[in-house]
């Protein structure tokens, strides 16, 4: 509980100046809603699952059968909603003697609190993508170098680009992410260019998604602006054409990643399944407590966050 001990200055009248953190301090626009789908929830839980279409239609020699093909269900994705919440209590004596009406803009700080907490959660999707703590429908982790197919080894035969160099690394799988993980660099992002171009379906037909948005952590915000805003091909003297500006890529700084080396790059939102679903916006309450007559004020929410599928997304996680 704070009480006025804690708070000798706020007792006082004559104080020029307090700088208060959540008062004069900025705190940054939400970054999660320009990445991730903006949804609302009214359940326990969102469970979303996944098909696969149908492969190549063969040839029909004349006087046979039609072939006949099922489509497969896949696994599932759970959205559980957490709930995040935060509080604080002010003693009766501190609220009212307070000469600067300081205290009673507590709430203020739990919200800025809620939204950092809002924005990690998200971001976390990211940083914790390499890893099992980040699946999708296929049971996998979310930037892996060999997603399994539905269609299997089938589907890797059907496709047009499986055999490309640093494309398909096993059969009836598919990559977002290198084999070995690099850093951000022009040839690194002609691998991520290839690798999106050639992404199939679960029974490989090709489909249509286009890489996009660079997602990086501020130590390669200057690596992200030589590479796509030289007209000519950085780092080298022999005057070639920056093939990378015909890309049309836009970098978005994101900063609450973790990590100094990883990035990624996902398509425009009709081309991914990145998902953020709100099961109760930020709620604020207070109340009195009858017997110390202390205050109590606090904030809670809940939402869930994740990616239904890797197709759309990709990412390396440095050297």
């Amino acid at each position: 509980m704070m009480v006025r001990g804690q708070f000798a200055q706020l007792m006082a009248p004559g104080l020029h100046d307090i700088f208060v953190h959540w008062r004069d301090l900025t705190q940054r626009e939400l970054e999660y809603p320009h990445i991730f789908h903006d949804e609302t929830s009214s359940m326990p839980y969102e469970d979303e699952v996944e098909f696969s279409g149908l492969g190549p239609m063969p040839e029909k020699p004349e006087g046979e059968s039609i072939a006949y093909q099922d489509a497969i269900q896949g696994g599932t994705k759970r959205y559980l909603h957490y709930t995040y919440a935060l509080g604080c209590r002010v003693s009766f004596e501190l609220f009212e003697d307070d000469q600067y009406k300081l205290i009673n803009q507590v709430p203020k700080a739990i919200a800025r609190s809620a939204v950092f907490t809002c924005e990690q959660q998200s971001w976390n999707v990211f940083n914790l993508g390499f890893t099992t703590s980040v699946t999708t429908t296929d049971g996998v982790s979310l930037f892996n170098n060999q997603h399994p197919l539905l269609g299997g080894a089938a589907a890797t035969n059907t496709a047009p680009q499986a055999n490309f160099t640093g494309v398909s690394t096993a059969a009836g799988t598919f990559p977002n992410r290198p084999a070995t993980d690099v850093d951000l660099s022009i040839s690194a992002l002609n691998l991520m260019v290839t690798q999106f171009e050639s992404m199939i379906d679960s029974q490989g037909l090709p489909v249509k998604v286009r890489p996009r948005h660079l997602i990086i952590a501020p130590p390669n915000k200057m690596i992200a602006r030589e590479i796509l805003g030289s007209p000519n091909k950085p780092y080298t003297g022999n005057n070639e054409i920056n093939a990378i500006i015909g890309e049309d890529f836009d970098y978005f700084l994101g900063h609450y990643l973790t990590s100094a080396t990883a990035w990624f790059c996902i398509s425009d939102m009709e081309g991914h399944t990145l998902k953020h679903f709100t099961r109760r916006a930020l709620d604020e309450d207070y109340a009195d407590d009858f017997d110390t007559r202390s205050i109590k004020q606090i904030a809670f929410m809940r939402f869930s966050v994740g990616a239904t599928s890797w197709i759309g997304t990709w990412g390396s996680n440095g050297p």
